[in-house]
């Protein structure tokens, strides 16, 4: 996006948007422009400060989005709140009613929650602003390092990024704006918000941290939002090229199936490998815990295991040939009667047969033998580690039968019997097939 270089306020006080960048946000979203708003000083200065300088034909791309928790007996009443300020801003409002998961942190649950009713919500390639202020950038930076986060997680929270599938985008442009710069705003224009009584509760760690903590700190440190706010910034911008640099290796360390050769790996410290396996996992946006890498690494240099498979939520990681790769979720194998001429789509495979009727996918045979084009027979475990066939395609190969006789095996054998049947079979990419 031709955004991402722009400043988003040419001046703090009062908050003023670049015209430059509101031109690009707006060209940007292939459909919507959505404001998060939760009625809060915050959004409602974001919402009220877009609105003001935004073009007719821009704001007939607007519109706001209201997470309803449901966790306040005044989150009825805040949403006609917000409903109201919308209609007199005349931008569309929508409401997206969220149940939270019981988890240890509401804090947690309740963010999880309102990000996954933005996806919902939101188009493809829409565009989503939030009001978070240099305020919430230092309590992030705060609490993950009270939690004893990483030195990317000291990057704090970034002014943008990609959501979903990473064709819609998230942007913070209020992310430098201090709170009373923002107050300040909403003062001068006479705006009304509401008040989240929550947000006082000091048994929540941000809380604890805004109203106990901070005040304290910037009483010696009257810089101290500056100071973090430009200290994430330096941080973001290293990991950038780090992980700028970690990528331009590792394209040379994957075949061309996405696996990474261990060979590369293996005579390297713990500490290195560890390093090496955030970034290959990184690189396929998936993030996990230092506990968790250091399973993957104790699993993946061991020979205890000769097939060993690491699960996670939404995937695996799995070795053949002594290279890794990531895979996703394994799912049901799809066993059908095919139709002559017509094509089965199955999860990781698409199939098709002309030629012949009465032909069915079965299970993967145990103890079929094959007969080889030099009239030998191979058993079919044999065969397959001949061919090298991956672990997790075995039970996915398309096992075509007529009646009792295994006929085919995809394209890779054919019973010398049926020749003149012709099959195609297409391998999906989201499963890779190394050979």
């Amino acid at each position: 996006m031709t955004h991402s270089t722009l400043k988003p306020l040419s001046s703090l006080s009062p908050l003023r948007f670049n015209e430059a960048w509101i031109n690009a946000v707006f060209s940007s979203a292939k459909g919507t422009v959505w404001v998060g708003f939760s009625g809060g000083v915050d959004s409602h200065v974001l919402l009220h400060a877009l609105v003001s300088q935004v073009s007719s034909e821009q704001k007939q791309k607007m519109a706001a989005i209201h997470v309803h928790h449901g966790l306040s007996v005044n989150a009825d009443d805040w949403l006609k709140h917000c409903e109201l300020i919308c209609e007199g801003l005349g931008v569309p409002c929508v409401t997206e009613r969220v149940q939270l998961e019981v988890q240890a942190s509401l804090e947690d649950s309740a963010r999880k929650a309102r990000y996954q009713a933005f996806q919902t919500v939101m188009g493809e390639q829409d565009v989503i602003l939030l009001a978070h202020h240099a305020g919430d950038q230092v309590e992030t930076v705060l609490f993950r390092l009270l939690r004893g986060t990483g030195g990317k997680g000291l990057a704090g929270i970034p002014p943008e990024r990609g959501l979903g599938n990473e064709k819609s985008r998230l942007i913070r442009p209020f992310l430098t704006a201090s709170k009373k710069h923002i107050e300040d705003y909403a003062q001068q224009h006479g705006l009304v918000w509401i008040h989240d009584e929550s947000n006082i509760d000091e048994r929540f760690t941000r809380n604890f941290l805004r109203q106990s903590v901070v005040p304290i700190l910037q009483e010696r440190f009257s810089n101290l939002e500056q100071s973090i706010t430009s200290c994430t910034q330096r941080i973001a911008m290293d990991y950038a090229m780090l992980d700028q640099f970690a990528q331009q290796q590792l394209a040379v360390w994957c075949n061309e199936f996405g696996g990474l050769n261990l060979s590369y790996l293996s005579k390297k410290t713990t500490d290195e490998r560890l390093f090496w396996w955030r970034y290959f996992l990184l690189g396929h946006a998936v993030s996990l815990t230092q506990s968790q890498l250091e399973s993957v690494d104790m699993m993946f240099f061991s020979a205890e295991d000769k097939q060993p498979e690491f699960t996670f939520l939404h995937g695996r990681i799995m070795r053949h040939q002594n290279a890794v790769y990531l895979l996703p979720i394994d799912e049901e194998v799809k066993l059908a009667r095919l139709v002559s001429d017509e094509i089965l789509i199955r999860p990781f495979d698409c199939i098709g047969i002309s030629g012949g009727d009465d032909f069915v996918l079965k299970a993967r045979p145990l103890g079929e033998s094959l007969i080889m084009p030099n009239g030998k027979t191979r058993k079919i475990k044999k065969w397959l580690n001949d061919q090298g066939i991956p672990s997790w395609w075995r039970d996915h190969l398309p096992y075509l039968y007529q009646g009792d006789i295994l006929v085919a095996i995809g394209d890779l054998w054919r019973h010398p019997h049926y020749l003149d049947i012709h099959i195609k079979w297409e391998v999906r990419k989201k499963l890779p097939f190394p050979r």
